[in-house]
């Protein structure tokens, strides 16, 4: 009878050895999967910010490049002024004429598009509106004050480093208008013409922006979000004549919460300024710059004894300039 031969078993080194290396390799491969995750996550969360930074920045296009602004030209004579606007963007137009007084009356009327230079000089002055009065009116705010601005002009644009407001002609997607008398929201519209203003909410700022953050911020503080402000023009001008301004000034959202930081610069032909009123400039920048910053809103709210993620995406800008079509190109001084 043949008998097999006896296989001897591992030895306990051998065991220990083939579980150390089953253990690295396990641990190697769930540190693999590990980076792999984490950096699928930041993929997706710059994706991400793309995606937001170019909603946003072709809605504040969409808006700028719909700006209507009616440009004033003042020509002296021997028995009085002369005042005419010309209609830039198919908005309105304001012309006037010479009365035996000396005066000058303005009526208005439909426009088509044309253009408007823009002036190099920055800093406070007045902006004179035309009214539909005989005689002449005026209204004086300082440059880049939208909130003055907002209660006075009637077209072109007022922007500053942080705040940008606008006066647009767009018409409502259903062409469902109200009459002026049945107006009562800001959902609601009288006409194409819009009131268009983009902020920070911030706690820490002042006037709309600090108002707005107070109260839609709960237990954060700083920089809350961007916020886009619409409403009718009629609307808007009539609740400033009632004293009722608030009410069409008012948000109930944070537009994007990732956005912290806001800053707009306006190009005159030459050269870069970081304010722009088109009531003293009498024109519309040739372009604006707009710089986007944007963060993690998941960061922002969560708790603040949570350890940092070390690997969570940083600040990011995003930028964008915007020609406006209508702007007449700058003519320097030395070419007149």
């Amino acid at each position: 009878m043949k008998h097999s031969p006896q296989r001897s078993g591992f030895t306990l080194l051998e065991l220990l050895i083939a579980i150390g290396l089953t253990s690295i390799l396990m641990v190697s491969l769930f540190a693999a999967m590990d980076i792999y995750f984490k950096l699928q996550l930041d993929s997706h969360e710059e994706i991400l910010r793309q995606q937001i930074s170019r909603t946003l920045l072709r809605q504040m296009t969409r808006d700028i490049q719909s700006v209507v602004f009616v440009r004033k030209k003042t020509l002296d004579t021997g028995t009085g002024t002369s005042a005419s606007g010309t209609s830039v963007g198919g908005g309105m137009s304001q012309s006037g004429g010479t009365n035996s007084s000396g005066a000058s009356g303005a009526s208005g009327a439909g426009g088509g598009p044309g253009g408007s230079p823009g002036a190099s000089s920055t800093g406070g002055g007045g902006g004179t509106e035309p009214t539909g009065t005989t005689g002449s009116a005026s209204s004086t705010v300082s440059g880049g004050d939208t909130t003055a601005a907002m209660l006075t002009y009637t077209s072109g644009l007022v922007g500053s480093a942080t705040d940008l407001l606008l006066y647009i002609s767009r018409p409502d997607r259903t062409l469902s208008y109200v009459d002026a008398q049945s107006l009562t929201s800001t959902s609601e519209r009288t006409g194409d013409l819009m009131i268009v203003r983009y902020l920070i909410a911030d706690t820490g700022a002042g006037g709309l922006s600090s108002t707005i953050a107070k109260r839609l911020a709960g237990t954060r503080s700083g920089p809350i979000g961007l916020v886009r402000i619409t409403g009718d023009l009629y609307g808007m001008s009539t609740a400033v004549q009632s004293g009722e301004e608030e009410t069409f000034t008012s948000v109930d959202k944070i537009d994007a919460e990732e956005v912290s930081h806001i800053a707009f610069s306006y190009y005159d032909g030459t050269n870069w300024q970081e304010t722009w009123d088109s009531g003293i400039q009498n024109g519309l920048p040739v372009a604006i710059e707009i710089i986007l910053t944007l963060r993690s809103a998941e960061s922002e709210n969560a708790d603040s004894g949570d350890a940092p993620d070390p690997y969570a995406l940083g600040e990011t800008t995003h930028r964008m300039v915007v020609a406006l079509p209508l702007a007449e190109p700058f003519v320097g001084e030395t070419a007149l």
